[in-house]
């Protein structure tokens, strides 16, 4: 008897495994596209792997494990749409599909120079050899991305940001909430906020620099432009910031209760009322402006 119901059990797997097989399907398509148009792309859940090319086309290719879900793909006018559909419903992010948790794999290759916009939930997303400006949204899910110059805006609530500028003048914003958030090769302008993540940082040159966070580390290697301004701010993470700049830069630091050091010889001042302390001083010709601000953490500045 136990024979039978084991081969029975293993039957039933066998027909589960089968049909779930038989609803899976894989989904492509192309469609004709600006050369610098705008390429909308959503997934409520899965990955999202956008690639640039050289063809005036987007071709959209996804894994559908289920036959309650579909993709959306429609363009014209500049602008190109790619979304994934539930439960029969021709809307993008419908209310239905935020009940659905099967995860999906869209892998959309758009013209090098699109501007992209691109949503997730529970997706992550990943962006290479696009050099369009690029607006990369997701709550719980990691992102990975090159960024081309342009105007570019990240944002992810629990998911790591590892973003790879191109070395050209542009404005970057990032947000993360307990993610960690790393910016490598990044030029002109930076604004990068996060609450308990680590947030590490490389601008070069650097017309204007915001970093904040609440109870993550700062990790900051910049060269300032001439007249260039860098403002760093925490409650109580550390901050570790070196700044070189040809014409040179004033720069103030101050913590409520956290050490302050440096590579210049030069000591903090320490408040006669209570605690807290402060650095200024002028390196070089000061045209630039640093200022750094933590209420517990430390700070560390030097000029190379």
């Amino acid at each position: 008897m136990s024979t039978s119901l084991f081969r029975m059990a293993i039957l039933a797997a066998s027909l589960a495994v089968a049909a779930e097989a038989a609803h899976a399907s894989t989904f492509q398509r192309q469609v004709a596209a600006d050369p610098r148009g705008e390429v909308d792309v959503s997934n409520i859940a899965g990955r999202i792997v956008i690639s640039g090319w050289d063809k005036s086309v987007v071709s959209v290719t996804a894994d559908l494990p289920s036959d309650t879900q579909r993709v959306k793909v429609t363009s014209g006018h500049g602008r190109t749409n790619v979304c994934v559909t539930y439960n029969d419903s021709d809307r993008c992010n419908s209310s239905g599909a935020f009940g659905e948790h099967t995860p999906v794999r869209l892998e959309v290759h758009v013209p090098r120079g699109s501007e992209l916009d691109v949503a997730g939930v529970s997706a992550g997303i990943r962006s290479s050899s696009v050099v369009g400006s690029q607006h990369l949204h997701t709550v719980s899910g990691d992102i990975d991305a090159e960024l081309g110059s342009g105007d570019d805006e990240v944002t992810s609530v629990s998911g790591t940001i590892d973003l790879h500028g191109s070395g050209q003048d542009g404005a970057l914003h990032v947000t993360s909430v307990s993610g960690d958030l790393s910016v490598t090769n990044a030029a002109g302008e930076l604004e990068a906020r996060t609450v308990n993540g680590r947030l590490q940082a490389e601008v070069a040159p650097a017309r204007l620099v915001r970093l904040n966070t609440t109870s993550g580390e700062i990790g900051l290697s910049a060269r300032l432009a001439s007249g260039g301004t860098i403002e760093s701010e925490t409650v109580s993470g550390d901050q570790k910031v070196g700044v070189s700049a040809a014409a040179g830069y004033s720069y103030e630091a101050r913590s409520f209760s956290g050490d302050i050091e440096d590579c210049f010889g030069q000591q903090p001042d320490k408040s006669e009322y209570g605690p807290g302390s402060r650095l200024e001083g002028t390196r070089g010709g000061g045209s630039g402006r640093v200022r750094l601000k933590s209420l517990s953490g430390g700070i560390s500045l030097c000029d190379h």
